[in-house]
């Protein structure tokens, strides 16, 4: 079975890929897990704390984008459904919170924000962006053309 594992650690926040085989199985111990959310944008599959019942479950098409603020500091396991990438938004810190959520067109930027790109080549500002990419945002109007592709907002409360 394939399974891969990638992190970034940025100005302010951490970002994580996995992508993997259908039937993969993997677990975060608490100590490492800060995730506040998780973007999906190849595959499916779900995750919950361990020993729970309670879970998210995730798709490229639907539910592409779960709050993980429940699992916060809890051991917790992924299964994948089929093929799989995702990604995930963490905090650097346990008392650091953040609002998230997918850029649907254009909007008023936050200087408290940061855009991040998961999928496909949006043009944000006439800027071409690709996969990873991520920017710092200011109090003005971006236009986005998002070309199919999934962009996410985050604002650090």
């Amino acid at each position: 079975m394939n399974f891969h594992r990638s992190f970034r650690k940025c100005e302010e926040f951490l970002l994580c890929c996995a992508y993997g085989d259908k039937g993969v199985i993997f677990v975060d111990k608490h100590e490492e897990n800060k995730t506040l959310y998780s973007i999906q944008v190849k595959g499916s599959g779900r995750c919950a704390s361990i020993f729970s019942s309670d879970y998210i479950e995730g798709d490229e098409k639907n539910n592409n984008f779960g709050c993980m603020k429940q699992f916060i500091g809890k051991d917790i396991i992924f299964e994948s459904y089929e093929p799989f990438i995702q990604y995930g938004f963490s905090t650097l810190s346990y008392d650091q919170d953040w609002d998230g959520e997918l850029v649907k067109g254009s909007f008023q930027g936050n200087q408290n924000s940061w855009l991040v790109c998961f999928r496909g080549n949006p043009t944000v500002n006439g800027v071409k962006l690709k996969v990873m990419d991520y920017a710092k945002l200011e109090n003005k109007h971006y236009n986005v053309q998002l070309n199919d592709s999934l962009v996410g907002v985050f604002t650090k409360l």
